[in-house]
């Protein structure tokens, strides 16, 4: 089952400490950019079933009712998506009633809201272009009108104590997704120069354990990701077990049949031939398992052992006995007859599984 996840590239404002592929757009997604799209979609060559569609960015929720019809039009054409998971990315600031209406009657069947934070002083140094009151108005609203949708959430901005109550207000609003990140200070962005004002790694732990704390009624699944029961996010678990994916639009990538490629990383190339690839590697064997189990140790159920065995026709301990072996014994893995998974500390502590894997 594939999944398909599509870059729209275009933004109102640029937040700072963003590296993701975007640009700069005061209105609606350009009409060209939805016809390139569209054509991308319909040349497409692999798989027609798909299990979820991912509309991420840049700002999907700046499409036009007419774009974001177009493209799912696309989609259903080339593709399979009966009782596919099919997710919008939003900021908060474009939620209205009738545009959440006009998403739900479109066939989208999540949203996921970039709120970030509910503090001000947060809001203001990550340079998002919403208040607390519209995220607040923005989850009123999506929670009124969809079963699923998810609060995204960054930690480690400044003021660093007003992530609790944060944390509880996500809480009170009950969605039955959440996503918590930390904050990085990434090479190429103009927060690459506040890299000093990063907060130190036991600082960052503590507010990672403070959300797991706090955040009663949810299921720690991944990482940085939490799940009331039946709300797992589909598509990114396509990601997490290291399996295909198609990728439209500026600078997405795509991993199909062992081959990770990418497109265009300007929108002004990915016009002129939607779709051309400008990287492509092929991912050998050895590659793919190491990613297979690294991946999947991001998740609290981590893998089931016939899971590795079918995939590659042989043990995991075959390929990786010595290692994890080591890993039990540092108490980052645990495992029973059918399964390994992290224990809590190697949830905390994940680097530290993969970095001893790749050794």
């Amino acid at each position: 089952m594939l999944g398909i996840y599509l870059h729209i590239p275009y933004c109102k404002t640029l937040c700072p400490y963003c590296d993701f592929v975007k640009e700069r757009s005061r209105t609606h997604v350009p009409d060209a950019f939805v016809a390139a799209v569209c054509q991308e979609i319909g040349a497409f060559e692999g798989p027609r079933q798909a299990e979820s569609v991912f509309f991420g960015g840049g700002t999907p929720s700046m499409l036009s009712e007419a774009g974001l019809e177009a493209i799912l039009e696309a989609l259903h054409r080339r593709f399979d998506l009966a009782g596919a998971e099919i997710t919008l990315e939003a900021n908060p600031d474009d939620v209205t009633d009738d545009l959440v209406q006009h998403w739900h009657r479109a066939g989208i069947n999540r949203v996921s809201l970039g709120v970030q934070s509910f503090e001000e002083k947060v809001l203001r140094y990550l340079g998002r272009r919403h208040d607390a009151n519209s995220a607040r108005r923005a989850c009123d609203i999506v929670g009124n009108r969809f079963d699923t949708w998810s609060l995204d959430l960054i930690f480690g901005a400044p003021p660093v104590e007003a992530w609790a109550a944060t944390l509880d207000e996500a809480v009170a609003i009950g969605p039955p997704h959440l996503s918590a990140y930390n904050l990085t200070y990434e090479v190429g962005t103009p927060f690459e120069k506040r890299a000093d004002q990063a907060i130190p790694d036991d600082i960052a732990l503590q507010m990672f354990r403070e959300a797991e704390e706090r955040l009663v009624g949810f299921d720690h699944y991944e990482i940085s990701n939490y799940a009331k029961p039946g709300h797992q996010s589909r598509h990114n678990l396509i990601y997490w077990r290291n399996e295909d994916y198609a990728g439209f639009g500026t600078g997405a990538y795509s991993y199909i049949d062992g081959v990770r490629a990418r497109n265009a990383v300007t929108t002004d190339e990915y016009l002129r031939n939607p779709g051309e690839k400008t990287e492509a590697e092929a991912i050998d064997d050895n590659a793919t398992r190491l990613e297979t189990l690294i991946q999947h140790f991001r998740l609290e159920v981590g893998m089931e052992k016939d899971y590795y065995q079918q995939r590659f026709g042989h043990p995991v301990e075959e390929d990786y006995g010595t290692v994890l072996n080591e890993l039990y014994d540092r108490g980052l893995l645990a495992q029973d007859a059918s399964r390994i998974w992290p224990t809590p500390e190697g949830f905390y502590l994940n680097n530290e599984i993969g970095l001893a894997i790749i050794q």
